[in-house]
């Protein structure tokens, strides 16, 4: 079972000029790209069978979320192809994780609904993907962990919008106590401060 790496406070990344000496090491969405690959290297070593890709699951978390929805808003909220997002949905409902149903607010046409299943496996794979991110970042500790969300969620919030609000709520919760290094533990009083405290006199140590 995994266990949080003890807590150490964030180091500070080093200046432009210090740093490797190929220059792709310097480029950060170089970096992202090979973290990408090891993400999958990794998911494949992890769960060799797996059924769901991240397009079906971000289908599946987008109807528990937000409940019933045509095919057309779901393209349009997760900003997929129409015609990529047919083959996901035909998938989706050969695995009886979504149904086609008549849409209650509008009978002249279908809407997307979750089925018990769907939602079971989106349970079982959201905790793969806690698996996998454990595995993925395992050389950094707890803190180190939320201070990377925090920067990714920033930048995806400058380029989508759909990630501002997220990071709003990052950074609601982010004060400056959240990255500090944990507070050294009180020292046990010696005999002179303890006698001080009594008002008594204070015995050689």
């Amino acid at each position: 079972m995994a266990t949080d790496s003890p807590r150490r406070p964030f180091r500070p990344l080093p200046p432009p000029d210090v740093g490797p000496a190929d220059p792709f090491l310097r480029l950060p969405s170089y970096l992202m790209f090979e973290l990408i690959r090891a993400a999958r290297r990794t998911a494949m070593e992890l769960f060799p069978d797996e059924h769901l890709r991240l397009p079906h699951t971000a289908v599946l978390a987008c109807l528990a979320d937000r409940g019933p929805m045509s095919q057309r808003e779901v393209s349009e909220l997760l900003r997929f192809d129409p015609g990529d997002l047919v083959s996901v949905i035909d998938a989706l409902e050969e695995m009886r994780y979504v149904v086609r149903e008549r849409d209650t607010r509008d009978r002249r046409r279908y809407a997307l609904q979750l089925t018990e299943a769907g939602r079971l496996a989106l349970h079982e794979r959201r905790g793969r993907g806690v698996r996998l991110n454990e595995a993925l970042l395992a050389p950094l500790t707890a803190i180190e962990r939320e201070q990377l969300q925090t920067l990714l969620l920033r930048v995806l919030a400058h380029h989508d919008p759909r990630f501002a609000a997220a990071d709003a709520d990052d950074a609601r919760d982010a004060g400056p106590a959240r990255f500090a290094a944990p507070a050294e533990p009180p020292a046990e009083p010696t005999a002179s401060a303890d006698a001080a405290a009594r008002g008594g006199p204070a015995r050689p140590a």
